[in-house]
């Protein structure tokens, strides 16, 4: 009985310290590190993994480096390289993704974290100040900053740094090191000009800001960056002039651009759609351009310019209707000629909507507005044509747009002869079959010429899909249809808002001010101030009385 009742005790006791041990060594193990249950499981969906990110770094470099290898995966472009540092042995590493970090500054590093560490007499067991000696004296000719979470580990990953880790530090040191393939800066193809800068926006965000800073080399040009998309992580930035700029203005983009909740952002266009004020509309209510002096110009006017990583197109808020019709030679040419082409583009643009649609109500329903001569040219080519002239100019009007979509969509060397001759052959070819009239191959070619001269890509689109509303419109009801179309139109444009600022001015509201650089444009030395509603802030541009005048003759 003695035996049995030492056997249990000595079993209990024994349990006993099992538990205890157990229970030691787990909180141990806790306390140890912060990544227990880090382990990613294949099965967890991306919000899951995503959410896992938002972990804290751990003191052991071994954890680490697991947790890293955890969330890459089988990756094969991430680079870790362990090192040991100083006459101390300090265990550490260098983590990197391949193809965006340039060797040379790899190898700077580990040169100076493995000779120079050399000088240090810190003991092993003083890690972290082995640590701060790396940071504060040894990598100061480099561009580095502090990282303790797995979320910004891997965002300054994929932007180009490369990470230093130091065992016994929850911390690691995110290093400027980019070294990616950059597209050279070059003029834009889309926006080419007679006169001007040659240089355009290129895919980095910051080789596009530089370019605004060598140009505005004001203190009062700030940029604030933040960063969009939660799987791409892109950087988007805007810069305004501090000063010149409404705060309205500025604290309304800002909070557009951080309610933004998306996977990824990959251009600029992304962007647009979720801040624009009207989304039904087909008018452009931002600018985009990849022209920094066309930037410049709008940072001086009180505008905002919004740059997004990896698309050269910047985007400007506020813009209005009659600045989607100017270009930037025209500040750069001589006045008579700047205010005669900028009025000719206008006109040009408001025919490219109408002018098909007045053609088919003209000949359709009002042949008395032509002279008689015209009238019985046009039926004579007409006859044997199968159609109404509804559906000729509509049918023709889709042909050359399936032509130019083509053309774009073709390599850049045959693209343009195919559209041009293939616009040829196929009119030449429906007319010889009696399918249409020559003098509707006349219009929509003029259609099509005037449809070019918008500056504007965004703009020209949107008479390539009105011009088929007065299509119908002037065939069914003749110019009483085209007049309630142009009414309805005028009335939509009056109403759109670019982030608060009428879209339809000056014309609605009509603000007289800011007429002279509106259907014309005076001279630089006659254009003391800045548009009304987006440079009232400070209205004043350059200092009156400063027209040129032949110098008095001096009498002998």
């Amino acid at each position: 009985m003695a035996v049995d009742k030492l056997f249990l005790t000595k079993i209990s006791n024994q349990w006993g310290d099992h538990c205890m041990g157990l229970w030691q060594r787990l909180f141990n193990r806790n306390k140890k590190s912060d990544l227990k249950g880090f382990h990613l499981s294949d099965s967890l969906v991306i919000s899951q993994r995503e959410g896992r990110l938002k972990e804290k770094l751990s003191v052991d470099l071994k954890s680490n480096l697991t947790a890293i290898r955890d969330l890459y995966g089988t990756s094969s472009d991430l680079s870790i390289r362990h090192f040991k540092a100083g006459p101390e042995q300090v265990q550490g590493a260098i983590v990197n993704i391949e193809g965006l970090v340039a060797k040379h500054y790899l190898e700077n590093i580990l040169e100076v974290v493995q000779i120079d560490s050399l000088k240090t007499r810190i003991e092993p067991s003083h890690q972290p100040d082995f640590y701060q000696v790396i940071k504060e004296r040894l990598l100061t000719a480099l561009d580095i900053k502090e990282i303790s979470t797995f979320d910004k580990l891997c965002e300054n990953l994929a932007s180009g740094h490369a990470m230093l880790f130091i065992n016994g530090v929850d911390q690691a040191i995110c290093c400027g090191a980019e070294g990616w393939e950059k597209r050279a800066v070059e003029e834009p193809a889309a926006e080419a000009s007679i006169r001007g800068p040659r240089e355009g926006f290129t895919e980095s965000i910051r080789t596009n800001t530089a370019m605004i800073r060598r140009r505005l080399k004001t203190p009062n040009l700030w940029i604030e960056s933040l960063s969009i998309g939660k799987l791409t992580r892109t950087q988007v930035a805007f810069a305004y002039v501090k000063g010149l700029t409404s705060d309205k203005l500025v604290a309304e983009v800002r909070s557009r651009l951080q309610r933004i909740d998306i996977d990824a952002v990959l251009e600029s266009g992304y962007i647009e759609e979720f801040i624009e004020d009207t989304p039904f509309t087909l008018f452009p209510l931002m600018a985009r351009t990849e022209r920094p002096d066309w930037v410049s110009a709008s940072l001086l006017e009180g505008k905002v310019a919004i740059f997004t990583d990896g698309t050269p197109f910047v985007l400007l808020a506020p813009i209005t209707f009659i600045e989607l019709l100017q270009a930037p030679d025209d500040y750069y040419e001589r006045v008579p000629i700047a205010i005669l082409i900028r009025n000719l583009r206008i006109i040009a643009y408001w025919g490219s909507i109408f002018l098909p649609g007045v053609y088919v109500a003209v000949t359709g329903f009002h042949h008395e507005l032509l002279p008689s001569e015209l009238v019985l040219r046009i039926a004579s080519s007409r006859q044997g044509v199968p159609f109404p002239v509804m559906v000729e100019v509509f049918i023709m009007q889709l042909a050359f747009e399936m032509l130019r979509e083509a053309g774009i969509r073709l390599p850049r060397a045959i693209g343009s002869a195919i559209s041009i001759v293939g616009a040829l052959i196929l009119g030449e070819a429906a007319i010889r079959a009696g399918l249409v009239s020559p003098a509707v191959i006349i219009i929509v070619a003029l259609t099509a010429i005037a449809s070019f001269t918008v500056p504007a890509f965004n703009l020209g689109q949107t008479s390539r899909l009105l011009l088929f509303l007065f299509i119908i419109l002037g065939g069914t009801i003749g110019l009483f249809g085209i007049q309630l179309g142009l009414l309805l139109l005028l009335v939509h444009l009056c109403t759109l808002r670019s982030f608060g600022t009428p879209y339809f001015m000056p014309i609605g509201p009509m603000v007289f001010t800011d007429w002279r650089d509106a259907f014309i444009r005076t001279w630089w030395w006659n254009m003391l101030h800045r548009p009304h509603l987006v440079g009232s802030r400070e209205m004043d541009r350059e200092k009156p009385g400063q027209m040129p005048r032949p110098e008095p003759r001096r009498r002998e």
